[in-house]
């Protein structure tokens, strides 16, 4: 079969090749223009980058720490005790007598509101004899410029805060019933600080009431611990 070509057309592709036409060729001339932006636009933001990463400052607040305060108390009798068998010899009704010591604050914050109590611990003896004891507190409205010694000389505060007579054995056994809070209004009467009011002196006296006691009283013997406590003030800056 014979071809004819008419007159001004292209001449025929040869066989088995492909002839490119314009519309191909200005696709991919609008790809590569349009490769030649966004790959400005990413070299750019890279270049952002790495300016802002380059500038970079600090500022340092160093040597902090934390300490907690120190509530304590001590006292001019810590090894010796006020009152033995010994020392006051046998009781019998109508016996009597009274010793002081002075207790002292060295802690460095400051105490609760509810201040300095004073409670007890009956630790041997006879509940008899308990019953039968009376004791009474007193303490100094104020720090004594010259504490008294052991048997309260020189002397003791002319207007010191007494507090009620009780037998020994309904003397406080804790923090929350001691004495401690004389007009019972929930605030100490020594309440120290960190700088002031820093010491105390207690008279503590005690009786067997004169009269008729029950004859199983005798020979018998009883003890008791003595212990003054304090808090720390827990709404410091209130």
């Amino acid at each position: 079969m014979i071809i004819r070509r008419r007159p001004g057309s292209p001449p025929a592709a040869p066989p088995g090749r492909h002839v490119r036409t314009g519309t191909r060729a200005r696709g991919r001339l609008g790809v590569l223009a349009a490769a030649v932006p966004i790959g400005l636009v990413a070299s750019g933001t890279l270049v952002w980058s790495s300016s802002h990463a380059a500038f970079v400052d600090t500022t340092d607040n160093p040597g902090n720490s934390w300490g907690t305060g120190v509530v304590q108390l001590g006292s001019d009798r810590t090894t010796t005790a006020l009152f033995t068998t010994a020392s006051e010899g046998p009781l019998v009704p109508g016996s009597a007598g009274y010793k002081c010591i002075t207790v002292t604050y060295t802690g460095n914050v400051d105490t609760a509101d509810t201040g300095v109590r004073l409670y007890g611990a009956l630790t041997t003896g006879s509940a008899e004899l308990a019953d039968a004891l009376r004791i009474t507190v007193e303490t100094s409205a104020t720090s004594l410029a010259t504490p008294p010694d052991a048997d309260c000389r020189p002397t003791f505060d002319a207007s010191p805060i007494t507090y009620a007579t009780r037998a020994l054995s309904a003397f406080p056994t804790g923090y929350g019933t001691g004495i401690g809070d004389a007009n019972v209004d929930g605030l100490g009467d020594w309440r120290p600080s960190a700088t002031t009011d820093r010491s105390r002196t207690y008279r503590i006296s005690y009786s067997l009431p004169a009269g008729p006691h029950p004859s199983s009283l005798q020979g018998k013997e009883v003890g008791m611990t003595f212990t003054w406590e304090v808090r720390s003030d827990d709404t410091p800056g209130a």
